[in-house]
C-alpha cells in the first residue's frame, strides 16, 4: 500500500500555479553569488570525509544518494550460479521479476526531481511523506531543512537540523548548513562552535571555512577572518565570493598588494558583479593610482546600470 501511494506521489504533476520556483542553491548568507537564504549543502547521496573541496559548489549542495545494492552472504548462502549473478546485477529477484524500487526510493527521486524544477512546495510535502515512513532518513531532513529555510522558515530549518544531528552529531554537511543559518540570523557564537567543529572533522572542508570568515568578517574581526578565508580560495580557487570577502578583510588590516590580488581575482571569476570592481577601485584609491580606480569606479557604475 506505501509503495503504490508513494508511485502515486511521485508520478503526480506539478500544478504550475501552486508552486513557486525557490531561490537557487548557495551560502546562506553574505555571499553575493547566491540567494541570502540558501543553505550550502542539499544531500543527496552518503556523506564521505572528502579530502578536496567541498561543495558548495556542488550547489553547495552536497549529496548523499545511495544506490540499492544486494548483499550476498557467500558464507552461510548457497551456490550462487552465474545466471543469478547476471540477475542481481540487473536487479532482477528470484522469481526473475525486475525488482521494484522501494516506496523511500520513489520518494527520494520525485522530491529530487520537484527540487530542480523549482517547485519548492511540492518537494517539501514529499520529503514531509519520506519522513513519515522513515523519521531517521538524514538526507531527507537535512534537505527539507534546506526548503524550509528558502521559504523564509529559519526556525523551522534549524529545528530540522537539531534532529539531524541528534542521530548524526558528525555530519560535516549538516554542521555547516546549521552554521550558516546561526550566521544569518547573527547568532554568532552558536555559528562558530558549528563551523569549527565542521573543519575539526573535515579540515579540507571549504564551505566550513568560508562560512566561518563570513562569520568574522559580520563581527568585523577582519584579522581574523583573513587565514579562514584564505584557506577557503585555497581548498576551492572557484568561488568569487570567497576571494572578495578575503579581499575586504585584507583591505581593513592594510595588506593592500593582498587585497587587490583577491578583489581582482574575484572579477575574473565572476565580472558581472559591481561590487567587486567596486572594491578594486577603492585598492587602487589607496595605492594612489586614481586614473586606474577611475576605470573601475565607472566600469562598476555601468554593471549596476547607474
Amino acid at each position: 500500500m506505501r509503495k503504490r501511494q508513494a508511485a502515486e506521489l511521485a508520478a503526480r504533476p506539478a500544478r504550475s500555479e501552486e508552486y513557486s520556483t525557490g531561490s537557487e542553491p548557495g551560502t546562506p548568507f553574505l555571499d553575493p553569488d547566491s540567494s541570502p537564504t540558501a543553505l550550502p549543502f542539499e544531500i543527496t547521496e552518503d556523506p564521505v570525509q572528502e579530502s578536496a573541496e567541498s561543495v558548495a559548489a556542488q550547489d553547495p549542495a552536497v549529496s548523499m544518494d545511495t544506490a540499492v545494492s544486494t548483499d550476498i552472504d557467500l558464507e552461510s548462502s548457497s551456490v550462487v550460479t552465474d545466471e543469478a549473478l547476471l540477475d542481481l546485477e540487473a536487479g532482477i529477484g528470484p522469481l526473475g521479476h525486475p525488482e521494484e524500487p522501494a516506496a523511500e526510493e520513489l520518494l527520494e527521486r520525485a522530491a529530487r526531481e520537484a527540487t530542480e524544477r523549482g517547485e519548492s512546495r511540492r518537494a517539501s510535502g514529499i520529503y514531509s511523506e519520506l519522513l513519515k515512513l522513515d523519521p531517521k532518513n538524514v538526507k531527507a531532513r537535512n534537505n527539507l531543512a534546506l526548503l524550509l529555510d528558502q521559504s523564509g522558515d529559519q526556525e523551522g530549518a534549524l529545528e530540522a537540523l537539531d534532529s539531524c544531528l541528534k542521530q548524526d552529531p558528525e555530519n560535516v554537511q549538516v554542521l555547516v548548513n546549521r552554521g550558516a543559518i546561526l550566521g544569518m540570523l547573527k547568532r554568532y557564537a552558536e555559528a562558530e562552535r558549528d563551523l569549527r567543529e565542521a573543519v575539526r572533522i573535515d579540515p579540507a572542508n571549504a564551505e566550513g571555512h568560508f562560512n566561518l570568515g563570513i562569520v568574522t568578517v559580520r563581527r568585523a574581526l577582519w584579522a581574523e577572518a583573513v587565514p579562514y578565508l584564505r584557506r577557503a580560495v585555497e581548498l576551492d580557487g572557484s568561488r568569487a565570493a570567497a576571494y572578495f570577502y578575503l579581499g575586504e578583510a585584507l583591505n581593513h588590516v592594510d595588506d593592500l598588494p593582498g587585497a587587490l590580488q583577491a578583489y581582482q581575482r574575484a572579477t575574473e571569476l565572476q565580472p558581472v558583479r559591481a561590487e567587486y570592481f567596486y572594491g578594486v577601485g577603492i585598492i587602487l584609491d589607496r595605492l594612489n593610482r586614481p586614473d586606474e580606480a577611475a576605470q573601475m569606479y565607472r566600469r562598476s557604475r555601468e554593471i549596476a546600470g547607474r
